[in-house]
């Protein structure tokens, strides 16, 4: 829904009522930032409602957590502002993400700016870095909520999906133009409260003593065709510095220290295709953080029917350093079907096993099934 439209009735009263009083409004110039009327805003967002239950206990490595049925909610409000300077061509705005549901006690997920043009796009703000933004893999064609990237579910003692990133930290993020369909995105993010985490970042100056800084992320992307076939296909990496070490790493019930090693660096590649009326995508990634070691990978097909998509991931540690676990492995079967413009409905099972020692087992298991089934509308 695009309000603008929706405010020049009340705006022409309001400015009828100013000149009636014998005061004459004053024009906006370029170096000014004034409310009301410059921009299109546009409000949408999702509402969703998710039943799930199985052995989350196990999953999540939490005594205390339910393996009954039970219902939650995942919504948020965009409120999403552009405009566009008719001499130069260049489009301009900004988004705000607002957290809706009833117990969150932050109001936004994510707000950034963006200029963009011919040379390019840059975002500044909280906002995902690019190594977030550009991985692909098993993940990328995954039906509902995500697979092994997914909501409830998805949960290992390691992640086997992504590299660990700065999340949406406040940083400054750019892609270039697209040049035979190639293009390359890079952001900088000088302190990192929590790793893979936006968490404490952004609305006020940084502690002197965070997780990470001076965290460069950089991408290259290829979206196009490859012998006849829809491909897209990334490299991304990060490198910086740990401020705070040894870090902490935190599974469920259990924690664990790491090494004395300011070291962050990751990289990931993976890819996503179409192919004779299948989506297929695999990926694998190492990274070192603050000793904290692993290499991981995933893969995923998928299919559409109409309107019901389904799909196939799973995702595997392959080897690790400092973590509980050892192997940690994870498959998810997914499926959705469109009922209505805007509402899907879905669902999902995964069997996983966390592989951990049975010392660090706070339920008495590491393994087991767990399920979700959702009710998701788009606005």
């Amino acid at each position: 829904m695009t309000i603008r439209k929706l405010l020049l009735g009340t705006t022409a009263l309001v400015g009828a009522g100013v000149l009636g009083m014998g005061v004459a409004p004053r024009a906006a110039s370029a170096a000014e930032v004034l409310p009301g009327g410059a921009l299109d805003v546009t409000i949408s967002g999702f509402m969703r409602f998710r039943a799930h239950g199985g052995q989350l206990d196990n999953e999540t490595n939490t005594a205390n957590t339910t393996t009954g049925l039970d219902f939650s909610n995942d919504d948020e409000v965009h409120v999403i502002v552009r405009g566009k300077h008719d001499a130069t061509g260049i489009e301009y705005g900004g988004t705000v993400e607002l957290e809706a549901d009833t117990n969150h006690t932050t109001n936004s997920d994510e707000e950034w700016l963006f200029i963009r043009g011919g040379f390019g796009e840059f975002r500044f703000g909280d906002e995902d870095g690019v190594v977030d933004n550009s991985s692909l893999g098993g993940f990328t064609v995954a039906a509902n909520s995500g697979g092994i990237d997914g909501d409830v579910i998805n949960a290992l003692s390691i992640s086997a999906v992504r590299p660990s990133n700065t999340d949406d930290s406040t940083k400054i993020r750019y892609y270039t133009p697209s040049f035979g369909g190639f293009t390359i995105g890079v952001d900088y993010t000088p302190n990192v409260d929590t790793i893979n985490s936006g968490a404490n970042n952004g609305d006020s100056i940084a502690n002197r003593h965070v997780s990470g800084s001076n965290i460069f992320e950089g991408a290259l992307v290829y979206k196009g065709d490859f012998a006849g076939f829809g491909l897209q296909a990334s490299v991304v990496g990060s490198y910086g510095h740990l401020a705070t070490h040894p870090i902490t790493y935190t599974f469920g019930d259990s924690t664990v220290s790491g090494k004395n090693d300011d070291t962050f660096w990751t990289y990931y590649g993976g890819f996503a295709a179409d192919i004779f009326g299948f989506k297929v995508g695999a990926g694998a990634g190492n990274e070192d953080v603050g000793g904290f070691k692993r290499g991981y990978g995933n893969a995923g097909i998928g299919a559409a029917f109409g309107p019901v998509n389904v799909s196939l991931t799973a995702s595997k540690v392959f080897s690790s350093s400092q973590y509980q676990a050892d192997h940690p492995w994870n498959a998810v079967l997914g499926f959705d079907i469109g009922l209505m413009p805007g509402l899907v409905a879905g669902a999902e099972v995964s069997y996983f096993d966390n592989d951990l020692d049975k010392a660090d087992q706070t339920t008495g298991d590491d393994k087991g099934v767990a399920w979700l089934a959702d009710l998701r509308l788009a606005f």
